[in-house]
């Protein structure tokens, strides 16, 4: 057998093992950088929540009796009671998720207020702000909505949801 030549390919065999193994690294190092051991949907949990309320046909919204629509942007004050929303959601037994509306007329003047799962929320609220995983998490929404109290219109208002959400 030909000496030089086993060491040639032993040097080459060498050398694509360094490479096979720095491209292995290189590979892995890219799939650990984008992938995520935990993702954090608290924020988009209170904005779908916003969102069913003020916009689903069986939420908060002002309905025209008459033609049967819902018109986005409007609240009904007689449907800002705890027992509608509570009703309206239809997520009996949730841990998930505390709220507390409140709609008030652009002068700041509270017109009316409503609690979501208030059992939760008044557990939550003290430990609002702070971190771990017994802690909530604090978010607020704040819109310009026109106000009706059942035909009667009442003006333009402002309605808050100040939303509180678990820690994981």
């Amino acid at each position: 057998m030909n000496k030089k030549g086993d060491e040639l390919k032993f040097l080459y065999l060498v050398i694509w093992a360094v490479f096979l193994g720095v491209v292995l690294f290189i590979i892995s190092l890219f799939t650990s950088a984008f992938v995520r051991e935990q993702i954090d949907i608290r924020d988009a949990e209170a904005r779908i929540l916003a969102n069913r309320l003020l916009y689903s046909p069986t939420g908060i919204s002002w309905e025209d009796k008459d033609l049967g629509r819902n018109y986005p942007g409007t609240v009904d004050l007689e449907k800002v009671n705890g027992d509608f929303i509570d009703r309206s959601l239809r997520m009996e037994g949730n841990q998930m998720i505390a709220a507390n509306i409140e709609v008030k007329n652009n002068t700041g003047g509270l017109l009316g207020s409503a609690p979501y799962n208030i059992d939760w929320y008044e557990r939550w609220l003290p430990l609002a702000g702070e971190t771990g995983s017994g802690a909530s998490t604090w978010i607020q929404e704040k819109r310009y909505v026109v106000v009706y109290r059942g035909r009667e219109l009442i003006g333009p208002g402002v309605i808050e949801i100040s939303m509180l959400v678990p820690n994981g």
